[in-house]
């Protein structure tokens, strides 16, 4: 078939697609052969996964087939799924979109198009008038679509283009979650499994979910399922007065989701309970649990914390993906001076490393990073925290348990008779854990721990002000490191503009002179990051090191600026100048250093 008769929407296949991609310069004709030769293995294979994850061997479309190769345009972006979509409806003259799934009309979706109409022609509705009817499709050549969709909602219909994967995942988390919801509000029996309590509790795939009747259980996974996929780091289940709101966080910002009746709100709350082995009859105080769980061949840990509010029961899921959470040192975001400094200071036999920060810096990522570089066959690795935020085997974990007398203080006593050798508390709160850290650090073991201050030099200050006496502080303290996350710019909208005078005035930075300008990183904003412009985060880190002149000062009760001034000229990079740089690589942006670093003064 000639590229101008595909056009012209005669239907399309692998061949055809392949020589729109040549033709409009995405592909050379090498990478055609390559593809071409491929396809057939593909096809087996997509479907292969197609019935594992959704129950049926579905035949892979033309797209779907040409992206799972990864194959490198000549641009060098990555030919996946989306970018084929692009070059279609470039060829066709459409419009296309990347589906986000927190953008779109739940209640349009369910109430226009039956569910079983929506998946066997793979469309979704986006946006609806009084004459139009705008829908995404993966496939515009479908004629009876557009037929039936015109006959069925008396509206003129436009063709949008997404990915096929994009539209049925979005099918299926709106029509699943919406079925179950509207079935649960209908019956004072949800149906949740009390008898479930397996340590992992394993997620059904899509098909197993939809074939399900345990409606309160299959919306519970939904909600799950989205939060992973949208890498979210929380997932929040609010009452209110009249509904109960849904809300993820994502890179440090809070979405709101769904909306569910208020009736199903108690239901959902309780099947999440029996999932984390908590009381489900206890409603008027908080609650601490966990859950383990599979997301694709990864465990994910699932911390959950419920608290009566005024309207009922909130619950929030804290999602620890082990991959992010333990990462070598090098991949956390330090400069290489910083790494070099942080690393002799974790190789160390005694000693103490503080990290501090406020809650949601990354403490946590780079304390367990740290232990794991130490955690070797020889070395006896100790945690006491409070609660355990991943279950590592490389670890002995204790979780803080105050009723039954187990506090940090009790706990770092108790490890110090385990033969340790190294051991991180997971916060210093007071005075009598502070005094048994610095006891272990002067016995010849390694303190990793956390304190709540906003850089390195007044950690010293605060250790002071728990009733340590400060030669204690000196001769055990190795370094401070002070961090932040900083979220990153979009990589797939980033344009480069000028640092204004205000702008470079506001953090302390010095113009070139000569009237040469200082280039600075912005997103746009695309679908790849809900037009915010930024995706994902890094840290910023202030390694301090306890070097003879600044123990001489904290020997001398010196203040914290006086400290940090010894440690500048010793060659600290601050919070605020370490995001600078990171702003100068291109990696984050001016509001982002001046929102993250608003109490250091550069």
């Amino acid at each position: 078939m000639a590229y101008a008769a595909w056009v012209l929407g005669q239907g399309y296949t692998v061949d055809d697609l392949l020589e729109v991609l040549v033709k409009q310069g995405a592909i050379t004709d090498e990478q055609r052969r390559d593809i071409r030769l491929r396809a057939p293995q593909a096809v087996v294979r997509l479907k292969r996964i197609a019935e594992r994850s959704r129950g049926v061997a579905e035949e892979p479309s033309p797209p779907e087939i040409v992206a799972c190769f990864g194959t490198r345009a000549i641009d060098g972006r990555v030919l996946d799924e989306d970018r084929v979509m692009a070059e279609i409806a470039k060829a066709l003259g459409y419009r296309h979109i990347k589906i986000d799934t927190l953008k779109i009309d739940h209640d349009l979706v369910a109430t226009s198009i039956p569910r079983r109409f929506s998946r066997k022609y793979i469309v979704l509705p986006l946006e609806k008038t009084e004459r139009r009817l705008t829908v995404a499709v993966d496939n515009p050549f479908n004629l009876t679509l557009i037929d039936d969709l015109k006959a069925t909602t008396g509206l003129d219909v436009e063709l949008v283009l997404a990915a096929k994967t994009d539209i049925l995942r979005t099918i299926t988390d709106i029509f699943g979650f919406r079925s179950s919801v509207d079935r649960a509000a209908q019956t004072s029996d949800p149906g949740f499994d009390l008898g479930n309590l397996e340590r992992l509790v394993k997620l059904k795939n899509e098909g197993e979910i939809e074939a399900s009747d345990l409606h309160i259980v299959n919306a519970v996974e939904y909600l799950l399922r989205a939060a992973f996929d949208q890498r979210a780091s929380d997932l929040h289940i609010e009452p209110k007065r009249d509904a109960s709101l849904v809300r993820m966080r994502i890179d440090g910002v809070l979405h709101s989701v769904h909306r569910m009746p208020k009736s199903v709100h108690p239901a959902v709350v309780s099947r999440i309970k029996t999932m984390a082995h908590l009381d489900i009859a206890e409603r008027r105080r908080p609650q601490d649990g966990r859950i383990k769980t599979e997301h694709g061949a990864r465990e994910v840990e699932l911390r959950i914390s419920s608290m009566p509010v005024a309207f009922g029961e909130k619950m929030v899921i804290r999602i620890f993906d082990p991959d992010m959470i333990l990462q070598p040192l090098d991949a956390i975001g330090f400069y290489p001076r910083e790494l070099a400094l942080f690393r002799s200071f974790v190789a160390r036999p005694h000693g103490i490393i503080l990290v501090t920060g406020p809650t949601g810096s990354g403490k946590t990522t780079t304390l367990y990073s740290a232990l794991k570089a130490r955690a070797t066959a020889d070395v006896n690795c100790i945690t006491i925290e409070d609660p355990i935020e991943m279950v590592f085997e490389d670890f002995n974990q204790v979780e803080v348990n105050r009723k039954a007398g187990i506090t940090f203080a009790s706990a770092l006593r108790t490890a110090l008779r385990q033969d340790p050798d190294v051991i991180m508390v997971g916060e210093i709160r007071d005075q009598e854990t502070a005094q048994n850290a610095i006891q272990a650090a002067l016995t010849g073991h390694l303190v990793m721990s956390t304190l709540h201050t906003n850089d390195s030099a007044s950690s010293i200050n605060r250790l002071v002000d728990l009733g340590i006496e400060p030669f204690l502080v000196g001769s055990t303290l190795l370094a401070v490191v002070a961090q932040r996350l900083v979220r990153r710019v979009c990589p797939s909208c980033r344009v480069q503009r000028p640092l204004t005078r205000d702008e470079a005035h506001a953090l302390g930075v010095q113009l070139p002179e000569g009237g040469e300008r200082l280039m600075v990183s912005e997103g746009q904003g695309c679908a790849a990051c809900r037009n915010t412009g930024l995706s994902g985060r890094i840290g910023v880190f202030e390694v301090m090191a306890v070097s003879d002149a600044i123990r001489d000062l904290i020997n001398e009760r010196a203040d914290g600026p006086k400290i940090m001034r010894v440690a500048r000229r010793e060659g600290l990079l601050t919070l605020r100048e370490s995001a600078i740089r990171r702003m100068l690589d291109g990696e984050t942006t001016f509001g982002e250093v001046l929102r993250v670093t608003a109490e250091a003064s550069g």
